[in-house]
């Protein structure tokens, strides 16, 4: 690929990008995704990934718990309401008691008796005050919430990039079984012209000798091309969610255009400070940590409860009915209770200690996080700036190398230059395409990796 064509788009790292391919890429039924096709694009790749990675599921059950805390606490703030409904029937006999000087002696004959009765009530109690925290509690499980779906953000986040990865480390090691293809023809050419010249004389044995061996060393970098290439699609379709045996016999589409030019990085760190979702992950955590450090110091204030009770319930004789659900005798009553722990062995101590500790610490992790954003975009526009001319410098030596390997090839095919140079410049045109081919997917990598800072990708 030339510098031009490098130039004529974005195509390949577009399809690449995360914002908008996620909302384009995670609706496909599960069903479909298993069913791998002959040839895979990188859409078509994510939507699986997206679909089918088992880590995205376990933090989809983290953010639906997250959901389910944040309900009870909403529900803290409203009363308790119990009903209850009871029938009973108890028998008895007694055969022995105690007489007067505190003996056991026996009746003249057993005696048998039975009761039975029916209950119902209804009981209501809130909380009026509990020095918040309730409220505590309410900010806390919302900011638990908010970085359980930013976690799940970060989390899709880290599955496409490692789809893209593996892609693209497939996508190259399936160009360089193509070159090394390429390559054992041209050793084929090489060797049917030195035979033809040695039938006739015009070249030793050697020569013959020297291109069946260059031809055995292609066949053999072939059956290693062909290995790395199914190592690298078995971790392709793994990363997607999906057995290792779904990549066998499947071809990656790639494309010919090279991303170009370069974002503003200052602009790339401040959209990235802003809108990262583990940045934002734990800056929710950081307000979990002070909506918890609140609850801690609301332990020493009272607190307040109001309840109200209504029932009603009968004793009935041995011969009325057992089903008896209308009870004649009715109670209720009203009450109002207050605590305030005084002293209750430094555990309240300890629990403030403990969530400020929890405070500072989420706020050290939320700055680390955003060192390290500014280091990881700044470091792979540094890496893209020095392959973009690095490639620039491998495209003129590839050029230069496949001109002398014409003429190397031609002048051997007249019988005016030597096997010699020709295995030379065979071998210094190999060097250089297959330089220039990992230098390109290097390149592709790095854009790929700042391409997670970007808003819409590069």
């Amino acid at each position: 690929m030339s510098l031009g064509s490098r130039r004529r788009g974005r195509r390949l790292l577009a399809g690449l990008a995360l914002g908008a391919g996620w909302l384009a890429v995670a609706a496909p039924a599960s069903a479909q995704a298993r069913l791998l096709p002959d040839t895979l694009d990188i859409t078509r790749a994510l939507r699986i990934a997206l679909a089918e990675s088992p880590v995205l599921r376990v933090s989809q059950t983290q953010a639906d718990q997250a959901g389910a805390d944040r309900l009870a606490a909403w529900g803290a703030f409203l009363p308790t309401a119990t009903v209850n409904a009871g029938l009973r029937r108890s028998s008895f006999s007694r055969t022995t008691f105690v007489g007067e000087e505190g003996l056991s002696e026996s009746l003249p004959e057993i005696l048998t008796s039975s009761s039975q009765g029916a209950s119902q009530g209804l009981d209501l109690s809130w909380t009026v005050l509990d020095g918040g925290r309730r409220f505590a509690a309410l900010s806390q499980s919302q900011a638990s919430l908010r970085a359980a779906h930013r976690r799940y953000d970060d989390q899709q986040r880290a599955v496409v990039t490692g789809v893209r990865l593996d892609f693209l480390n497939a996508l190259r090691r399936q160009e360089l079984l193509e070159l090394t293809r390429a390559q054992i023809a041209d050793r084929e050419l090489e060797l049917d012209i030195a035979r033809r010249r040695y039938a006739i004389a015009a070249v030793e044995r050697t020569d013959v000798l020297g291109a069946e061996s260059a031809l055995l060393d292609a066949q053999i970098t072939l059956l290693n091309e062909q290995n790395l290439l199914r190592i690298g699609l078995e971790q392709l379709v793994v990363s997607m969610g999906l057995p290792p045996e779904a990549g066998e016999g499947m071809v990656l589409a790639g494309d010919e255009g090279m991303p170009e030019g370069m974002a503003d990085i200052e602009s790339i760190v401040r959209a990235a400070v802003t809108s990262d979702p583990e940045l934002l992950a734990l800056d929710a955590d950081r307000s979990a940590a002070s909506a918890s450090m609140w609850s801690a110091r609301t332990l020493y204030l009272p607190s307040i409860t109001v309840g109200f009770g209504w029932g009603r319930s009968e004793n009935f004789g041995p011969g009325d009915s057992f089903w008896q659900f209308r009870p004649g005798d009715t109670d209720h009553g009203f009450r109002v209770s207050a605590s305030w722990s005084l002293f209750d062995r430094f555990n309240r101590e300890q629990q403030n200690a403990r969530a400020s500790a929890a405070r500072r610490r989420a706020e050290e992790d939320l700055r680390r996080r955003r060192i390290e954003i500014e280091r990881d975009v700044r470091r792979f526009a540094a890496e893209i700036e020095q392959l973009a001319q690095t490639l620039d410098l491998l495209e003129q030596r590839l050029a230069l190398s496949r001109e002398r390997l014409e003429m190397e090839q031609e002048r051997y095919r007249n019988g005016t230059g030597s096997f010699i140079a020709l295995q030379q410049a065979a071998g210094a045109a190999k060097g250089a395409e297959t330089q220039l081919i990992l230098q390109q997917y290097d390149y592709l990598i790095s854009w790929s990796n700042l391409s997670e800072y970007l808003e819409g990708g590069p």
